[in-house]
């Protein structure tokens, strides 16, 4: 989770889910920097968090299991049939009740109660549980492992259970380039970056290319996919001066650091996880920072402008010992980056352009990133004027450096799903489970997700907008819906409603807990994940409740029934 900036700006929506109140400050959250002045106006049981401990204290789980139900009305039967065999004792021998009579009777009643259900019952499920040991889930309840069996409906946390709890970049639009894809999940800097571009005709310096593509297959690969468009990889030799500027912005512009375990290899990231992603893709271009820094590229910092939630960007001073050129990169939110630009870099040209034609230009790209659920910034660079390189610039205000930038481009973020989600989503839908994500993400980030974790399917999609296409998930319908127009159904409402939302977003643990209801009333057997405080009363209220090991809260793993230890949907399915 990302620190949220708050603001003294007041909202007149009652219905604003509680994660868009950022005037509000709520218990038990942690302030990461700065200071302010807080005027109280709940405690305890009133507050948030106390709401929460309210909701679970009510939360009484007396629904008993499938097994359970099973059992119980195998006893009844068993009782009918001790009894029928005492009155066929008596009967024969004509209701002479003697004290042999009465004592075989009694014995052949009691041989009809299996002693050692129980026994047996309880070593198959302890086996389970053994079983689900070695899978990396731990099993609170004896019970829960028969009410996961029977399961009908699973409703599933986004961040970190469907999703890597990673943010990576997973692409890039450069202003007359277009878009480079960005392979490789995780803190690793392995994968490749690729770009489309057109076939044209044959001529010299396009056998040329080829000629030198082929010399270097593993460094530059071109394939062609329908005839018109070709997929090159991206690298040294072939990387155009805009995007080798951008990966430098990238890895400069940036105080985390990516490193290699050094007894597993394993990569991790520290610092800012925005920043990281940043660092990982300026590292697959092999562009970090400490190549940059090293003896051969001789690149060294000399002020930084670090980043501010009031004005959401960041900018360093770099100088390149080599070329003896000092460059100011700047990065941020594209609202706050573009009017400090004056033009875009196009190609080997820079353009000039005026603020709003600059963000007329760049709109269209950041609505399709943001249509696949990426957080978008962009990247700026200018050269230092000569009368500033003479400057300390550690002692220049900020809001004087930071003009006449001219714009590079935009990268696309995201927290990317599992690789084993999808098919253990798929592997869920074949086993007639339904699966439905309740995630306090924006619907626009929910619903790309689900579509590409496949909660939501391309028949899904013509329903939602009634029309296909490539985004059609991000369209809010009857399948996607936010906890507002949720929470303002009745429960006649919801169960005249033909199927229930498959994704749920801004979700509170009211909207969690009331999702659960709905499947009740129609007779589902629900699993929940969840790992905070707030997903509390939805695993209790839950047939099965499953916290998350690794990032789940110990209220969390108190409430549940079944603890996942590597914080993975697959494990509910294996």
């Amino acid at each position: 989770a990302l620190p949220i900036p708050k603001t003294v700006d007041t909202f007149d929506d009652v219905e604003l889910p509680l994660g868009d109140r950022i005037n509000l400050s709520f218990a038990s959250t942690t302030v990461t920097k700065g200071r302010a002045k807080a005027v109280i106006y709940a405690t305890g049981m009133s507050s948030e968090v106390g709401k929460i401990a309210k909701k679970l204290m009510e939360t009484n789980k007396a629904k008993k299991t499938p097994l359970q139900k099973a059992l119980d009305k195998m006893s009844w039967v068993l009782l009918g049939v001790a009894i029928a065999s005492m009155l066929i004792v008596f009967g024969a021998n004509k209701f002479k009740i003697k004290n042999e009579v009465l004592l075989y009777a009694i014995g052949l009643a009691i041989a009809t109660i299996p002693e050692g259900l129980i026994a047996v019952v309880t070593l198959t499920m302890s086996l389970g549980v053994h079983t689900l040991a070695k899978k990396q889930a731990l099993v609170r309840k004896l019970v829960a492992l028969e009410s996961l069996g029977s399961i009908t409906n699973i409703c599933s946390d986004k961040t970190g259970t469907l999703t890597q709890s990673k943010m990576v970049l997973v692409r890039a639009w450069l202003p007359g380039e277009g878009f480079f894809r960005v392979a490789g999940l995780g803190f690793e800097p392995a994968g490749e970056v690729t770009k489309k571009q057109r076939l044209e005709p044959p001529t010299d310096a396009r056998i040329n290319f080829v000629q030198d593509s082929a010399n270097d297959e593993k460094n530059s690969r071109v394939a062609s996919d329908d005839g018109s468009e070709e997929t090159v990889v991206v690298n040294a030799s072939n990387m155009s001066a805009s995007l080798r500027r951008i990966a430098q912005g990238a890895a400069l512009c940036n105080m985390s650091e990516i490193r290699a375990d050094d007894e597993t290899g394993y990569w991790y990231g520290i610092g800012d996880p925005t920043e990281i992603a940043l660092q990982v893709f300026a590292s697959k271009l092999e562009m970090g920072k400490p190549t940059l820094t090293n003896d051969d590229n001789q690149w060294k910092l000399v002020c930084e402008y670090p980043f501010d939630s009031s004005i959401k960007r960041m900018s360093v001073v770099a100088h390149n010992a080599i070329t003896g050129e000092k460059v100011l990169f700047l990065k941020g939110a594209t609202e706050r980056v573009v009017p400090c630009c004056t033009g875009r870099q196009d190609g080997e040209q820079v353009s000039s352009m005026s603020t709003d034609d600059l963000q007329e230009y760049l709109d269209p790209q950041i609505q399709e990133m943001a249509r696949d659920g990426l957080r978008v910034l962009s990247i700026a660079y200018r050269y230092l004027t000569p009368d500033e390189e003479s400057l300390d610039m550690n002692k220049t205000d900020r809001e004087e450096v930071e003009v006449n930038m001219t714009f590079l481009g935009l990268v696309g973020i995201y927290d990317p799903p599992r690789p084993e989600s999808l098919p253990s989503v798929m592997e869920c839908y074949r086993a007639g489970i339904q699966v439905t994500m309740l995630t306090g993400d924006h619907p626009e980030t929910a619903a790309a997700i689900a579509r590409q974790v496949g909660i939501l399917q391309d028949e899904d999609d013509e329903d939602i907008d009634g029309k296909s296409g490539e985004h059609q998930a991000i369209s809010l319908g009857p399948l996607v819906m936010t906890a507002r127009e949720f929470d303002r159904l009745s429960d006649e409402e919801i169960d005249a409603l033909p199927e229930l939302p498959h994704v749920i977003a801004r979700c509170s643990p009211d909207t969690k807990v009331k999702m659960i209801e709905a499947m009740h009333r129609r007779n589902g057997i629900v699993a929940m994940t969840g790992d905070g405080v707030n997903d509390s009363p939805s695993l209790k209220f839950a047939d099965v409740g499953i916290a998350m090991g690794l990032t789940g809260s110990d209220v969390a793993k108190q409430a549940s029934e079944i603890i996942l230890t590597d914080d993975n949907f697959a494990t509910i399915v294996r």
